[in-house]
């Protein structure tokens, strides 16, 4: 009985507990990071540079191409 009170106190201590550790990271900063990682020359960040971008939805490329047009270096062409 004692094991099964500590199981479900330790579990609703585990639930109630906001996960504060895990920061909230926006889009742009991804973006950020992947432009980076590229611009060293790392092909796996240039790739899923590309996928990110590809998969944002119009409102939000359009905000981000408008402030970070180098992502967008294809459309020049």
């Amino acid at each position: 009985m004692l094991r099964i009170l500590m199981i479900g106190i330790a579990l609703t201590v585990m639930l109630t507990m906001p996960a504060a550790a895990q920061r909230k990271i926006t889009v742009e900063q991804v973006l950020t990071q992947l432009q980076g990682l590229c611009e060293r020359d790392y092909t796996p960040a240039c790739i899923r540079l590309g996928f990110v971008i590809g998969k944002l939805p119009p409102r939000d490329a359009r905000k981000l191409r408008s402030d970070h047009p180098e992502w967008w270096w294809w459309e020049r062409w």
